[in-house]
């Protein structure tokens, strides 16, 4: 809420809807991606500030600043976890909701000593969850950026490829059900 500074990681269909919601519930949102072309999207979606975290150092200036960091990205594996939980403030979370398909394989408890900060994780929301969320995207107007690709095996081939490449802003919806398979009963 309001005084925090949230950090998402990851600008893609999770990580727009972590900038979307993060600006609508009050805090000043931070956008890290390694891909500097998301830049003007992060920053149009309500992020105050974008951080390339392909840049040497990109941590440095973040130190014990971020309350709370979302993790939506799936190249968990990947990261120098350590650059990122020095941003956290003392008791600071990095929380992933992005599941990557490989295991962390280096995670020192030491890492975690010069905040204290935390490591969570979460799948789904339940229903009481849910509805809050439906009731402030209603009052705050919150909607996803979506792409319509008409169903068909040409269409499906195409959200397949763009998907696979990362060219998604930042949620694809296949339409025409009924052009292409014929009226519904």
């Amino acid at each position: 809420g309001p005084g925090k500074k949230v950090g998402i990681v990851g600008i893609g269909g999770l990580g727009h809807f972590g900038i979307l919601f993060a600006k609508a519930l009050g805090a000043e949102v931070y956008a890290l991606s390694h891909s500097p072309r998301k830049k003007e999207d992060a920053l149009q979606l309500g992020a105050k500030h974008f951080i390339d975290t392909s840049q040497k150092d990109w941590h440095k200036p973040l130190a014990f600043k971020l309350d709370f960091i979302i993790n939506t990205a799936d190249a968990t594996h990947k990261f120098n976890l350590k650059e990122y939980f020095s941003t956290l403030k003392v008791m600071g979370k990095f929380h992933n909701v992005g599941m990557p398909d490989h295991p962390i394989e280096k995670l020192m408890l030491q890492d975690f000593c010069g905040n204290c900060c935390y490591l969570g994780t979460s799948h789904l929301g339940n229903r009481t969850e849910m509805l809050a969320m439906l009731d402030l995207a209603s009052k705050q107007n919150i909607k996803s950026w979506v792409e319509t690709v008409d169903i068909s095996e040409e269409g499906c081939k195409e959200v397949v490829e763009r998907v696979y490449k990362g060219d998604v802003r930042y949620r694809f919806t296949l339409v025409n059900y009924d052009k292409q398979f014929g009226k519904r009963a």
